[in-house]
């Protein structure tokens, strides 16, 4: 099974003009290269992949975000997806 970070980063690499080789989870959000559509994107395709909504505020708050603050972000809401069911 593909872990929450593995999927995430591989979303990102495939939408980015990272270049930068190997993307780290301290990379920040608005330094990859991402228009917002692409992060539009982005959003409903983890909100589709892990069953969750992200809210709408942040959605577009990607300034001073790491990935690894994207991950850990989506990892919360399915934790409580997760204990409400």
């Amino acid at each position: 099974m593909v872990s929450t970070a593995d999927a995430i980063v591989r979303m990102i690499s495939d939408r980015s003009s990272h270049t930068g080789g190997t993307l780290h989870l301290s990379e920040s959000l608005d330094n990859l290269g991402l228009d917002s559509m692409e992060v539009v994107s982005l959003i409903f395709d983890i909100e589709e992949k892990f069953n969750i909504e992200i809210p709408l505020n942040a959605n577009m708050d990607i300034e001073g975000k790491t990935v690894a603050d994207l991950i850990q972000a989506v990892d919360q809401l399915v934790a409580v997806k997760v204990k409400s069911n």
